[in-house]
């Protein structure tokens, strides 16, 4: 009988492995604020999806990974989206951000440090007309060594990126 349980028991798994996981950016809202806007979101390949990449930049920095058992919840531009929407103003909004992820991954510096890094490419228009484009790149060190705090740093590195847009948005007198 004691076999069989210490059998069972065995069979549970390593009890210290998490098993696949999922983050986002989290629940707090971005502190930015936006006018009300109208948002598209997009990313180049191979961000559309929803795995999360690193690259080890001290060995090869052209080298995508993606981490076996950790994704995001949504692929990057929908999470970014999402934030915007959260940081913007109820009604329709006079304009539309289109925004282009470009590059959401944690960046290994050494085998044990890491930064978040978020690139990507916006543009303001107001129907058909485009009013403003410009990149816009968001950097947060101390990502640490693993996916979860990589996580971490990313909804920091995004939150980063949120008051830069921010920022430039409310520059644009056609938007106000």
């Amino acid at each position: 009988m004691l076999a069989v349980c210490a059998l069972l028991a065995g069979c549970g798994g390593n009890a210290t492995d998490p098993g696949p996981r999922s983050f986002d950016l989290g629940t707090a809202p971005p502190s930015a604020k936006f006018p009300a806007l109208r948002v598209a979101s997009r990313a180049v390949a191979p961000f559309e999806g929803a795995q999360m990449f690193y690259r080890l930049s001290w060995r090869n920095p052209a080298e995508l990974g993606a981490y076996a058992n950790s994704q995001w919840a949504a692929p990057p531009a929908e999470l970014l989206r999402k934030q915007v929407i959260r940081a913007a103003g109820e009604g329709v909004g006079k304009c539309a951000l289109e925004l282009e992820v470009q590059e959401f991954t944690q960046v290994f510096t050494a085998k044990d440090a890491s930064e978040a890094r978020i690139e990507a490419r916006v543009s303001l228009s107001n129907g058909q007309v485009r009013l403003a484009s410009r990149g816009v790149t968001a950097v947060e060190s101390g990502a640490g060594p693993e996916a979860s705090s990589g996580a971490t740093a990313m909804a920091r590195a995004a939150e980063r990126l949120m008051q830069e847009l921010a920022a430039w948005i409310s520059k644009q007198a056609a938007c106000a």
